[in-house]
């Protein structure tokens, strides 16, 4: 069960990073930010430890930290968005 929390928690932060964090087009756009979250939520709900709040045996909070980190720096690598290309 705890894999359904880690892609879940994963996926709609690697949505919410996508759309709202990062202004440059994402490796692979948008499943490429979804599959960011979700290494990076299995990353911090194994190896952060048990602290917060858990579910199923894994550590949202760090789940989430790890995410949103991970996902920023995945979409810092990519291209500029199109209307800054046209400035």
């Amino acid at each position: 069960m705890g894999w359904i929390t880690i892609l879940i928690v994963g996926a709609i932060l690697g949505w919410i990073s996508e759309a709202y964090l990062v202004k440059r087009e994402y490796p692979g756009q948008l499943w490429g930010a979804i599959i960011a979250g979700i290494v990076g939520a299995w990353i911090g709900g194994k190896y952060l430890g048990v602290w917060g709040w858990m579910l199923s045996g894994v550590n949202v909070i760090g789940s989430a930290i790890v995410a949103l980190i991970l996902s920023y720096v995945v979409g810092l690598f990519g291209e500029e968005a199109a209307e800054e290309k046209t400035k």
